[in-house]
């Protein structure tokens, strides 16, 4: 009889897909003796450990959970690459994972899978980030399966290489590539279990830190929760057979957001065809961000959840400390005097009215101390009352 195991999951569009290797790979570990009973599947397509973080701290998953399985790697890679400073900014997210997943469960098992991009750094160098992986997989004691590795050793360069092996860039081909990913991931997951002993629930010990900066700590807002006090504040409820997700819409609104001694890591946002740009500053820089993505834009999805890295708005200063700092988030209806900025997985977007458009907000991820977090309506709508969050009861 198989033994269960109560698996909260969270990662990247291959992690989501249906059918894709999480659906064969559940089937491969139950066949061997373990079967991961879905808790929760955080995943989301586009995005990067950052949302993993946010979406473990705003779930209680987490203790109700014997494992967490990790797939960011591919994401990670794409967005923070191998440069030195966005990689050691990476590594404090990812270290942030795994030290507030310990801390909040210390019978947890965590298991990091790693996956690599067509054509990516993994099939001729030493990748940045599945290095990192393995340093703090070691560090803290908890798995890691490298499939990368595994593929290229078991199968070789020609298999990884070819043409149909992969469908797009990021996407492992359905069912044959997949199915190879699902079995050496299921065999990998079992043997672990057996090595380690998964039947012991004894604590883990959490060891010091690697890097004392990392992001365990990191602070949530959940803008939704926020907004509620606000009257004029729309919530918009997006579904489909895979999401339900319940947003704010700031489009007529202005967010201001002071930090102490901290960045601000993620916007957590819904990408639909009537969203409408957003226009964030730090201090006096101001960017216009498109939050559209391609799908959305091509009307294959309806809508999706999304995140905005905000690493961009850091430049030489990502790894510094930047002290006491203020930022606004609001409606941009055209660039102007902002700086355009597109995300590495979002599409140009063609200026809108915040009359017509919304902004659906999720919430925002940051480290270091919120001092003051304030939602204001614009212009004509002053009337309405203030949403204001203060540190004492941030997230």
């Amino acid at each position: 009889m198989a033994k269960t195991v109560r698996t909260t999951i969270i990662g990247g569009s291959n992690t989501v897909m249906e059918p894709g290797y999480l659906g064969q790979f559940l089937a491969a570990s139950e066949r061997q003796g373990l079967r991961l009973d879905v808790v929760e599947n955080m995943a989301v397509g586009g995005t990067t450990s950052a949302y993993g973080l946010f979406r473990l701290k705003t779930s209680a998953a987490l203790d109700r959970s014997d494992l967490l399985i990790i797939e960011y790697t591919l994401n990670d890679a794409f967005i923070y690459g191998d440069e030195r400073r966005q990689f050691r900014h990476w590594a404090r997210i990812h270290e942030g994972i795994l030290r507030y997943a310990l801390a909040r469960n210390p019978r947890l098992k965590i298991c990091t899978l790693i996956l690599g991009a067509r054509n990516g750094s993994w099939l001729g160098s030493i990748p940045s980030i599945d290095a990192g992986i393995h340093y703090l997989a070691d560090w803290y004691g908890t798995a890691k399966i490298d499939i990368s590795r595994l593929l290229m050793r078991r199968f070789g360069r020609e298999v990884v290489t070819d043409p149909g092996f992969y469908v797009d860039q990021g996407h492992y081909a359905r069912p044959v590539a997949t199915a190879m990913v699902a079995d050496l991931a299921a065999e990998a997951l079992v043997e672990t279990a057996h090595k380690e002993g998964w039947d012991n629930e004894t604590s883990t010990y959490l060891p010091p830190a690697v890097d004392p900066d990392h992001f365990a700590d990191a602070g949530v807002i959940d803008v939704p929760a926020i907004f509620r006090a606000a009257q004029d504040a729309r919530l918009i409820e997006y579904h489909n057979r895979r999401f339900a997700l319940t947003a704010i819409d700031i489009a007529k609104h202005k967010l201001t957001l002071k930090l102490g001694g901290g960045k601000l890591l993620g916007v957590f946002h819904v990408s639909a065809p009537a969203t409408v740009p957003l226009a964030l500053t730090r201090g006096e820089a101001g960017h216009h961000c498109s939050l559209l993505k391609g799908g959305v834009r091509d009307g294959k999805f309806k809508f999706l959840a999304a995140m905005l890295p905000c690493e961009f708005l850091y430049g030489a200063e990502l790894l510094q400390d930047t002290g006491q700092e203020t930022f606004t988030l609001a409606g941009s209806e055209a660039a102007t005097s902002l700086r355009q900025h597109v995300a590495k997985d979002n599409v140009l977007q063609e200026p809108v009215s915040l009359e017509t458009a919304s902004l659906p907000l999720l919430g925002l991820l940051h480290s270091g101390s919120c001092l003051d977090f304030s939602a204001t309506a614009r212009g004509a709508l002053a009337s309405p009352p203030e949403a204001r969050l203060t540190a004492a009861n941030s997230a």
